[in-house]
């Protein structure tokens, strides 16, 4: 230990909070708790005081109109949870939007602290959703507002996440496109929808099983596979109880700096948690990549990480996947060459959708679990992952109590997407073949179904059932349309109509979902 350069970078520190029932207290005020938890793991008293910068990952409610809150908002994040806490850092940010952010963040922090420009990082985010919704449904008012005149980095919202021809016809909601991913795995495997389905159904309820155990998770209880398979059905393929649950009051924080800083402030070296390899990348837009059930960037983030860290998958022991969809799992499962039917532990916390999803912020948590369960297996490496946007911007982790030999000054942890193929998009097409589709629920009813298909030049594009189609919408349950040729038309604006070139009637194999 005493021949580590100074300038390493560790953690050293890490917290959670969940709140299980409602109060009024805000997503800021939920991150000053666990960040209070954090300071509290680091084992030495006053440490607040030596914060010289505080990062909080962006709430929902600053991400997208589907989370927007009324209650009003902290116009620094990052203050408020200096004033919490009794920190005056010099500089506080506030990142983009994506699931990725705590890790990536944490790759420019590692960098920023072994060049010696950051001593001390408080790394914070929570959501309060939960309190925001109960509050809305019993017409009661909170208020949220907390205005700071003191500098703030805000990032903002970052790249875009997907093209306007998607949004255009109907995937709008993150379970659509997932479900495309999902769709053209199952198509490439030769698995029917309900073989997809139970498959999925194995996977998660194997996560459910973890969440019931930590006492972090947001929802009690353990779900089998059964169950999450007769829960209300959002697509042809996913459930319910599949997909990431956001209504949670949850948060993660974690302490980072580097050992020369560590000993200076006396937090013991049973604390000290290293890094060994790190990565970070972004796919194109969904409807552009050569194959919609893949992540080939995915796959070049995680061979980067194991690189760095001279490891091979063999060599890791605890890992915690991210969640948010049954093939976020699968697919970075599928490039580590792990098993994603449940025989193989892959998260730590239980996951999204029985842990809890807090936003952009789920993978602190995961690093969180990762800096407890190292400190247990001193000897181990522990591999986190996180994804961003619709399985869009991938980072990875690895950590471990031995000292790390990486010099972060130097290390290349960033994985061009660029490098990978695209196929173009088609501002207009007639015809085509579907690439990958989904169905949609509203209630209990299917009532849209969107593709991604291929014209005959190898263009994409998106398109919906018309309204009121119901043939096609049904046409589409009972088999795998995944390489039907499509007749299309134009509708309003960007939107694209299309119809299976069959008459409907014809192709139906089933009238009904089994569910």
């Amino acid at each position: 230990m005493n021949d580590i350069p100074g300038n390493t970078p560790i953690l050293v520190g890490a917290g959670q909070y969940v709140e299980r029932g409602a109060s009024a207290e805000s997503p800021s005020s939920l991150a000053a708790r666990a960040a209070t938890a954090a300071l509290a793991d680091a084992g030495v008293a006053g440490l607040a005081r030596a914060i010289d910068t505080i990062a909080v990952v962006r709430f929902f409610s600053d991400s997208s109109p589907l989370w927007t809150c009324a209650f009003g908002r902290s116009n620094n994040p990052p203050q408020s949870i200096a004033r919490d806490i009794g920190a005056n850092p010099r500089q506080g940010i506030y990142t983009e939007v994506g699931g990725n952010q705590p890790q990536s963040r944490l790759i420019e922090f590692a960098r920023d602290i072994a060049l010696g420009e950051r001593e001390l990082v408080l790394f914070a985010g929570a959501e309060a959703i939960r309190n925001q919704r109960q509050a809305e449904r019993r017409g009661t008012t909170l208020d949220w507002n907390e205005e700071f005149e003191v500098p703030l980095d805000d990032r903002g919202i970052g790249a875009d996440l997907f093209t306007s021809q998607e949004i255009h016809n109907g995937l709008v909601m993150p379970v659509y496109f997932y479900t495309l991913v999902e769709q053209a795995r199952a198509s490439a495997a030769g698995r029917s929808t309900a073989q997809q389905r139970a498959r999925s159904a194995e996977l998660m309820a194997s996560f459910s099983a973890v969440a019931a155990t930590n006492p972090y998770a947001q929802f009690a209880g353990a779900q089998s596979a059964q169950e999450i398979l007769a829960a209300a059905p959002m697509t042809h393929l996913y459930t319910r109880r599949m997909v990431a649950q956001d209504g949670v009051n949850q948060a993660a924080a974690l302490l980072m700096t580097s050992v020369a800083k560590a000993r200076e402030l006396g937090i013991p070296r049973d604390r000290w948690v290293f890094l060994h390899g790190m990565a970070e990348g972004a796919e194109g837009m969904l409807s552009e990549r050569p194959d919609v059930g893949a992540a080939p960037v995915a796959g070049a983030v995680l061979a980067r990480a194991l690189a760095m860290a001279g490891c091979s998958v063999a060599d890791i022991g605890p890992i915690d996947i991210y969640s948010c969809f049954p093939c976020a799992v699968s697919v970075i499962a599928q490039h580590l060459g792990l098993p994603d039917d449940g025989s193989r532990a892959l998260t730590l916390t239980g996951g999204l959708p029985y842990f809890g999803g807090p936003g952009n912020n789920y993978s602190m948590h995961g690093i969180a679990e990762m800096v407890w369960r190292l400190r247990r297996e001193r000897e181990a490496f522990g591999l986190v992952t996180a994804n961003g946007g619709m399985l869009s911007k991938h980072a990875a982790g690895i950590y471990s109590c031995r000292p790390s030999a990486v010099d972060w000054t130097r290390a290349d942890t960033a994985v061009g997407g660029r490098a990978f193929a695209r196929r173009p998009l088609a501002t207009q097409a007639d015809a085509g073949r579907i690439v990958s589709w989904t169905v949609n629920w509203s209630g209990d009813d299917p009532v849209q179904a969107v593709v991604i298909g291929e014209a005959d030049a190898g263009e994409r594009f998106v398109a919906c059932s018309a309204p009121g189609d119901a043939a096609t919408v049904h046409a589409m349950l009972g088999r795998d349309c995944t390489g039907h040729g499509v007749r299309v038309r134009p509708g309003n604006g960007e939107t694209l109509h299309f119809t299976l070139e069959q008459d409907a009637r014809a192709l139906r194999q089933s009238t009904t979902f089994d569910r």
